[in-house]
């Protein structure tokens, strides 16, 4: 079972800020992870992370928004990365570096925009994984939205490093 308060605390062990105030959210990405909270095989090409909005009410941390989505670039952009060091995996961790905007230029649609540096893994052998991958840290779009109603094991050209839910319904407003 997904537990808001779990997520709290294992936010706090790592020191990351949490915002408890009465209008404040928390948006937190859990890789591998199913919406019922049963750990998932991690494939890739595949939404099959969670995107969560945590918000206090009455003082007790609850999820107040649940979707699937990815933080991992598709196969398509991993094959041909838009960076010849590879396609970016952003490092775990917490950042404080998006901010409303528009995100996209066929569909454009209010997003999580990137303004702040991030650090990334640079997939240069297509393994799709970060381990022993080079870290590098810049402004490289990597931005917060929705998905574009594609189905649970549908990329297409979605992901090339930023974090997309499975639909349309999944970034706005948060």
């Amino acid at each position: 079972m997904l537990s808001a308060t779990a997520i709290v605390n294992y936010m706090a062990r790592k020191n990351y800020l949490i915002s408890e105030s009465i209008r404040a959210i928390n948006i937190v990405y859990i890789e591998g992870m199913d919406r019922d909270g049963d750990l998932n095989d991690d494939l890739p090409n595949c939404f099959n992370d969670l995107r969560l909005v945590i918000q206090f009410v009455g003082g007790k941390p609850t999820i107040v928004g649940l979707w699937e989505a990815t933080t991992e670039p598709g196969a398509y952009y991993t094959y041909n990365p838009m960076n010849r060091a590879g396609a970016a995996r952003i490092a775990f961790g917490q950042y404080k570096a998006w901010r409303v905007g528009t995100h996209g230029n066929s569909q454009p649609h209010e997003a999580l925009v990137q303004v702040a540096p991030v650090p990334v893994h640079r997939d240069l052998n297509k393994d799709f994984i970060r381990t022993r991958d080079r870290v590098d840290e810049g402004l490289f779009g990597i931005n917060q939205h929705w998905g574009y109603d594609f189905a649970r094991r549908e990329y297409r050209f979605l992901v090339g490093g930023l974090f997309g839910g499975t639909h349309s319904q999944g970034a706005s407003g948060v």
